[in-house]
């Protein structure tokens, strides 16, 4: 019997954002009832109309308004009578200190686990990190990563960072590493700690790509766009990583809902590697029209070495969508 059968009320966090989206799209088609957290009750019915394009039965889906994502008694409020619970959202900044993130994170985390374990019909909570809370790019060497590994890197230089380090570019996703490492340390402390009747799994996704089933572009679907735009700013500076479709991240995180044997598990989220010139290769072909930036030379243009054990996740979804139809997808559901 899975985790959590079919029917069965699920919660996801940030249903609005554009992995959460999906996981809610993941969770109606698979026969579950969906509970998404809104921060304000205005966008219902977008994402009603959104999820009705995909065939999904809207009768099954439901809305709870949660604008603070550090809340535990809001946290309960959402999660009351629910028998999964899939912790996409992450928390903003506190304005004009955005430096707060990793400790808002953290606090996030925490405060949903204690929500969960007075809620007695929760079986198990899935969280979102992501694959900088193990590396952070690029990855030019052949290092093989596997779920024990731990981007303890990123901790030590934010701990001795200076104010000069704060103004650097890359100041921003040093932050959203550390966030991940600490808030998904956090939750396997706490359970390890608290030994409540639930368990967890973590979802460690590289870059995700892949429709925007409402809004515009947002996170990682950005780069697609501004490469179609003929904006090189990504494909200069962002490194080469591992990708993932964000229907298969959406899949993922349901599976790991409902899969007795991910229990406790921590999941590569990642399909294989790209390459900026294989993304720039894909839009001219299918979209000969674009002016699209010049290919990036030397190793930016060349596709990531790390070597990812992303068996579980493989085993789990039975394949991957590739990479092309990815991009291609990605950029139609934008207006491409």
């Amino acid at each position: 019997m899975p985790a959590i059968p079919a029917d069965s009320l699920i919660v996801v966090t940030g249903i609005t954002g554009y992995v959460a989206s999906h996981v809610g799209l993941a969770a109606l088609q698979a026969g579950y009832r969906v509970r998404g957290t809104v921060r304000s009750l205005g966008r219902v019915e977008e994402v009603k109309e959104g999820y009705s394009k995909y065939g999904a039965d809207v009768s099954k889906l439901e809305f709870v308004e949660l604008d603070d994502l550090e809340s535990e008694a809001q946290f309960a409020n959402a999660i009351r009578g629910a028998d999964g619970v899939a912790h996409v959202a992450l928390p903003g900044s506190v304005p004009g200190d955005s430096d707060e993130i990793p400790k808002q994170a953290v606090n996030s985390t925490i405060a949903i686990l204690h929500a969960a374990s007075k809620e007695p019909s929760v079986k198990r909570v899935v969280f979102t990190s992501s694959s900088v809370a193990v590396i952070s790019p690029p990855g030019f060497k052949e290092q093989p990563l596997t779920d024990k590994d731990w981007n303890d890197a990123a901790q030590q230089k934010w701990e001795i960072a200076t104010e000069k380090d704060k103004e650097k570019p890359s100041w921003g996703m040093l932050r959203y590493a550390v966030t991940k490492v600490l808030s998904e340390k956090a939750a396997w402390k706490w359970m390890e700690e608290n030994k409540p009747t639930f368990d967890i799994v973590t979802i460690l996704p590289n870059a995700n790509f892949g429709p925007v089933l409402w809004g515009s572009a947002r996170s990682t679907a950005g780069w697609i766009q501004a490469t179609a735009h003929g904006d090189g700013t990504y494909t200069t500076n962002v490194p080469p990583q591992w990708y993932i479709d964000v229907r298969d991240d959406g899949r993922l995180h349901v599976l790991a809902l409902s899969d007795p044997s991910l229990g406790g598990k921590r999941i590569w989220a990642a399909a294989g590697p790209f390459s900026w010139n294989s993304i720039i290769r894909t839009l001219h072909k299918e979209f000969p029209w674009l002016q699209l930036p010049p290919e990036v030379p030397g190793a930016q243009g060349e596709p990531d070495r790390q070597k990812i054990d992303n068996s579980v996740a493989t085993k789990a979804l039975g394949g991957w969508i590739s990479l092309e139809q990815s991009v291609v997808d990605t950029a139609k559901t934008l207006g491409f």
